[in-house]
């Protein structure tokens, strides 16, 4: 059984499984939390809580692996016009 990573691994699957879990907590938060107005009970207001704070973890992945990703990706300046090297300063071709 694999274990937990932290930030999760970049991959399709996990920014999609993130994204989900983004919007039903968010919809687990509204509800209960327009529950826990109406009602003024106390295990709608825990319920939105954890629902809201499970938001917002999910959002820390997403974003962490958002970071991950661009601090990965390689930028290659962009090269002048006119700053390709000269033929004297070309590497010579092997067996020359």
């Amino acid at each position: 059984m694999p274990g937990l990573t932290w930030p999760p691994h970049d991959t399709d699957r996990n920014r999609l499984l993130c994204r989900g879990q983004v919007v039903v907590y968010a919809l687990v938060a509204v509800y209960f939390g327009l529950m826990a107005l109406q009602s003024g009970a106390l295990v709608p207001w825990a319920i939105t809580t954890v629902a809201l704070a499970a938001t917002f973890v999910a959002v820390a992945a997403l974003l962490l692996m958002r970071a991950g990703r661009r601090a990965t990706t390689t930028h290659e300046p962009a090269r002048e016009p006119g700053s390709e090297p000269t033929r004297d300063q070309r590497p010579a071709a092997p067996g020359r």
